[in-house]
């Protein structure tokens, strides 16, 4: 086991500057935490000196201690977030094994580790996992409160550690959090005299920076954060991440490869008691809000899946690892050989926004042995050994894209490897209309943000269609051109 965990935790921390930063959101938020470190501000989120309301403060307060911490950029934007992914599991393992024993918090928590929404948000600067771990935190806080009736003569101070993390958890992403924490009302409602020691809880950890921030930023902050990026985040199309409504099913599912054959194994001998039914009503109900939704991104499942491969863990409590249970490894075993096949994939996926099977070959060498490691595993290791073997074929298929895959997702996707070409003109350089997943990393390169382009010499201007990799284009190129006509 705990080969297993080290490998996983060298899985999480490796080569993550390898590859720049990605997407509209990576720059800003690394952005607006290297200018927290910067200024001292840590109040007010801006960018590029203006107001940014669209998140709360918390994952910008994580960069900016990787900021002070001398990192580079890359590391310090997604290295903390690599910890506290790594720190929650840790956790995790502890608080469930008081519920369900050890082995079903290595299970549950060895497959949520090297599940693939987990393990690739847990290296990436987004608010994903600040939220799904804080908001795990407190499912996982209660569990034992649904395990007896209560005691009116004890206060369980159970109460103020899962209100507290809720509280976190509104600061890495606003009132999500708190309208997951619906069941809660549920099956805490034998608790209900003491559910004001986690409100309070709750509004002694969140409650000063809203404050503070409306201090300072009046209604603007109102208006931006909860109206538009709370409520209409619901109904109108104007976020541009407009999907149907069965979008989280397939998404749910995707997340939890390679370990998706175990959702459909569940033990008969299993009593499905009140703490399973907690897990699984924060599962179902967080897939029924998002799902409501009009705007989804395949990370707002995130909070959902510690809860589900909790469930999974579960099953496992009182049934021997030595019954047979080859089938549902062997599935997922073939699931985690495809991972080194994705490293000639990702990259032009990724590009184009689409799966792109064209850059597909016939495997090499490397790739065979990766591909037969896990199938092995399944047929040849002993029955206890066979999770923790398969758990290790998932760090080094990992590592394996990791070192393979993100030189050419650095060129293809991120703009770091655009500004490493252009930088020497970074003087000259002007947005002629470029897509938002390319132009905050430029700005987040430069420094600065571009300014628009005028048409006055000497330019050099930046345009972009749809997702495509940016054109540059010298306004000295132009002039020729138009001197050779």
């Amino acid at each position: 086991m705990l080969t297993a965990a080290a490998g996983v935790a060298a899985l999480y921390v490796y080569n993550l500057d390898g590859v720049g930063l990605l997407g509209p959101d990576e720059p800003r938020y690394a952005a607006i935490g290297r200018t927290m470190a910067q200024t001292g501000g840590f109040i007010t989120p801006k960018l590029w000196g203006a107001p940014w309301f669209e998140k709360p403060p918390l994952l910008y307060w994580m960069v900016a201690v990787g900021s002070w911490a001398g990192l580079g950029p890359e590391e310090s934007a997604r290295l903390p977030v690599a910890l506290l992914s790594l720190a929650f599991l840790v956790a995790s393992f502890v608080l469930l094994a008081r519920e369900f024993g050890s082995r079903s918090a290595a299970i549950a928590v060895g497959t949520l580790a090297t599940s693939a929404g987990w393990l690739a948000y847990s290296d990436l600067c987004l608010t994903d996992v600040p939220l799904a771990v804080f908001f795990s935190l407190a499912v996982f806080l209660v569990l034992p409160l649904l395990r007896n009736e209560p005691d009116v003569r004890i206060v369980n101070p159970r109460f103020a550690a899962a209100g507290a993390a809720l509280g976190v958890a509104t600061l890495a992403k606003g009132l999500v959090p708190i309208a997951l924490a619906a069941p809660f009302l549920w099956f805490l409602r034998a608790h209900w005299r003491r559910w004001w020691i986690g409100i309070a809880a709750c509004c002694v950890i969140a409650l000063p920076w809203y404050i503070a921030v409306y201090v300072e930023n009046g209604y603007a902050f109102i208006q931006e954060f909860f109206i538009r990026h709370h409520l209409e985040r619901l109904y109108s199309p104007a976020l541009q991440h407009v999907q149907p409504w069965y979008y989280y099913l397939p998404v749910l599912l995707l997340g939890v490869f390679p370990w998706t054959p175990l959702l459909f194994r569940w033990s008969r001998q299993q009593a499905f008691d009140r703490r399973r039914r907690f897990l699984a009503a924060v599962v179902v109900f967080g897939l029924v809000f998002f799902s409501l939704s009009l705007n989804k991104l395949p990370g707002y499942l995130l909070p959902l899946l510690p809860a589900l491969m909790a469930l999974v863990g579960a099953s496992f409590e009182r049934e021997p690892l030595e019954k047979k249970y080859t089938p549902w490894l062997l599935a997922c075993a073939v699931l985690i050989a495809l991972i080194p096949l994705l490293a000639p994939i990702l990259p032009p996926s990724l590009a184009q926004g689409r799966v792109s099977m064209s850059s597909l070959r016939a495997p090499s060498p490397t790739q065979l042995f990766y591909i037969a490691v896990p199938i092995l595993v399944v047929w040849l290791s002993r029955r206890t050994w066979t999770p923790y073997l398969l758990v290790l074929s998932i760090v080094a298929g990992g590592l394996y894209l990791k070192a393979t895959a993100y030189r050419a997702l650095d060129e293809a996707v991120s703009a770091r490897g655009l500004w490493r070409a252009i930088a020497h003109e970074s003087a000259r350089l002007c947005d002629g209309g470029t897509n938002r997943d390319w132009i905050y990393g430029l700005n987040f390169y430069r420094g600065s943000a571009l300014p628009g382009c005028t048409g006055q010499a000497p330019e050099v201007r930046i345009t972009s269609s749809g997702h495509e990799k940016p054109r540059v284009t010298r306004s000295t190129d132009r002039e020729d051109r138009s001197t050779e006509r």
